[in-house]
């Protein structure tokens, strides 16, 4: 009789009880796509998104590379494992990005690359979603959105006031 273990049947360990606190090195990556955009500013966005959801904290490991952690609020935090994903950002047009047809220098074709390092997958989704509609949203001023109520800000109810 052979043995099974859950790193030998990845199915074994999904019936398992256990299965939640084994890896299956399954790596679980969101791609974002942006054009038109200068790197300085996808950067600044990017910042931005992470300093605008409460209870994330983010470091920078490079000039395109970000770490950040996510805990969300409220409840036992004994039981809350907190969300902890890389984020990459890598030009889609090589090294060097095309110039405008008005000669300014900028938007080029770049990629960010969300990487969940641990957590809960449900929660990193929730998370990205977040950053990447103030990413893609075209004002000036990203609004932000809460992570399916797990928190809410104190300002959100000033914004619905005054617009």
């Amino acid at each position: 009789m052979s043995s099974l273990t859950p790193e030998s049947s990845p199915e074994l360990a999904k019936r398992s009880w256990f299965g939640n606190f084994i890896s299956l090195d399954k790596e679980e990556q969101i791609f974002l796509v942006l054009k038109d955009k200068p790197l300085s500013s996808i950067k600044a966005d990017i910042v931005h998104a992470f300093l605008s959801i409460p209870s994330l904290s983010h470091s920078v490991l490079s000039q395109t590379s970000f770490r950040a952690e996510y805990k969300a609020s409220g409840g036992p935090s004994v039981f809350q494992k907190p969300v902890r994903f890389q984020v990459d950002i890598s030009s889609s047009e090589g090294p060097e990005p095309s110039p405008r047809r008005d000669g300014s220098s900028g938007g080029g074709i770049y990629s960010v690359t969300f990487t969940l390092i641990s957590g809960p997958s449900r929660r990193f989704k929730r998370v990205v979603e977040t950053i990447q509609a103030q990413l893609l949203s075209t004002h000036d001023q990203p609004s932000v959105q809460a992570l399916a109520g797990e928190w809410q800000g104190p300002w959100v109810e000033a914004d619905r006031a005054s617009g």
